[in-house]
């Protein structure tokens, strides 16, 4: 399983152990070129040493080292050789420590020695410098023949100086080893603590259930990193918060909604077995309707859980709106004139759309039956399409909604009246029509475009 804890942690370590050994290598290549580069300066200095003390007579090459000098090149301790030739090979000396053995033959100008490493006789690791100068001369009044050249090479036992190189990569290996053994535990603690608020979070969030939803997780003092989340999760939990309410709104509702009739059609039943005799069939009436009444009721939350679920099949046909819209209208006239409603209907005749015809037959009954239903007596209810828009509106006059009520029309069960009086609506027809809308992706909204006048928009 992935852990982002364990990634951190083991990339920072192998960071770490990288940047360790670059700066130890590093190191150690610096300190050696300069240790290299001292080593070379001493030999340099013995070679000019000797240099200085070899002169030229006529007889040829003659080196008298001083004893200081000859000190240097005789102890024991520090194993150091030289040897002098002239430019054609032949020797003209050497130290007693090469013990008839040869140096290597190899030298450059006084400006630009040669510098090398090899094993002496006696295999011993070594460094040489070899150098081709011009002795001075022993006379130069008397000296006849023109001088001439000649090549030291001298030689330097070099165990001092790769014993301090290798105990300086001793040391930085063990350094840098001791440093990374270190590190683990201190990476591992410093990403636990970093991560400390994360898993705050986690269980903060694991301790919230639905009763608990009004929670929401702190911003402030976060690390910059978490703010983000722990906004989102506000914002999850703010949305569940409302859906859930709305739930228990819609569930209480319907509670309430179906409450009613069953206290009636108890009633009624027993009425009906207590006075038998002599019932007339008004009672039967109140019963059928109560009945149907339920049936509404349950036959709008099962459109609306098919709608939801996409169960609705769909069959896609051609319609003419004028003609579906008077259809819809007829048995909805009667009750209009009863309330003396200013009914206008503005349909063209040659609008036409594609759509599920049971379906928008249904929408439109809720429309309108709506605003039949809700508009005051003497008002206004005006049908119109808006054929630039390919939109029908339907506009009623109002006496008890306000604009900040438009949000919750499509609620289920949501009434303006609290006390839910009336059985013809049970506040399920606008909320069945938008799923229904959605289902043909059509588009329901409503919102007031005058003062007392509430529009629904039927957008296709």
């Amino acid at each position: 399983m992935k852990s982002i804890r364990r990634h951190l942690t083991i990339t920072l370590v192998v960071t770490f152990g990288v940047l360790l050994a670059v700066s130890g290598s590093a190191i150690y290549v610096f300190t050696r070129v300069a240790l290299v580069r001292e080593f070379d300066a001493a030999l340099r200095a013995r070679a000019l040493a000797i240099m200085t003390q070899t002169e030229q007579s006529s007889g040829g090459f003659q080196l008298e080292l001083s004893p200081a000098l000859r000190q240097e090149f005789d102890d024991a301790g520090v194993r150091r050789c030289y040897q002098l030739w002239r430019t054609n090979g032949t020797t003209v000396a050497r130290s007693e420590s090469l013990r008839g053995a040869n140096l290597p033959f190899h030298f450059g100008p006084p400006t630009h020695p040669k510098f090398w490493n090899l094993d002496l006789p006696h295999d011993e690791d070594a460094r040489a410098i070899g150098v081709e100068f011009q002795p001075k001369p022993e006379d130069e009044d008397r000296l006849q023949t023109p001088p001439t050249m000649a090549i030291l090479v001298v030689a330097e036992n070099r165990e001092h100086l790769d014993k301090t190189l290798a105990t300086l990569a001793g040391v930085l290996a063990a350094t840098g080893l001791l440093a990374l053994i270190v590190t683990i535990p201190m990476v591992r603690l410093s990403v636990r603590r970093g991560h400390a608020p994360l898993d705050e979070l986690a269980d903060q969030a694991a301790s919230i259930t639905a009763h608990s939803l009004q929670v929401r997780f702190p911003v402030e003092g976060l690390p910059e990193e978490l703010r983000p989340i722990s906004i989102r999760l506000n914002d999850v939990l703010q949305r569940l918060e409302a859906s859930f309410e709305r739930e228990r709104r819609f569930s209480a509702d319907l509670a309430h909604e179906l409450r009613t009739p069953l206290a009636e059609l108890r009633t009624q039943a027993e009425v009906a077995i207590q006075f038998a005799e002599g019932q007339s069939t008004e009672a039967h009436r109140d019963t059928l309707a109560i009945a149907l009444q339920m049936q509404g009721i349950v036959t709008s939350l099962l459109d609306l859980a098919r709608s939801e679920n996409g169960k609705i099949p769909l069959k896609i046909e051609s319609v003419s709106v004028a003609d579906l819209a008077n259809e819809v209208w007829r048995p909805l006239a009667a009750p209009a004139r009863e309330k003396n409603l200013s009914i206008q209907f503005d349909i063209p005749e040659d609008a036409k759309i594609q759509t599920e015809i049971p379906l928008y037959r249904s929408i439109l009954a809720n429309l309108f039956s709506n605003a039949v239903t809700y508009t005051p007596p003497g008002g206004k209810v005006e049908i119109k399409w808006h054929a630039r828009a390919s939109e029908l509106a339907v506009s009623n006059t109002v006496d008890d909604l306000r604009p900040e009520d438009a949000p919750h029309l499509f609620e289920r069960l949501w009434r303006k009246d609290k006390s839910r009086t009336g059985a013809e609506h049970h506040g399920l027809g606008l909320a069945v029509s938008r799923a229904f809308a959605n289902v043909l992706g059509l588009k329901l909204t409503a919102r007031f475009t005058g003062e007392s006048t509430l529009t629904l928009f039927l957008t296709h």
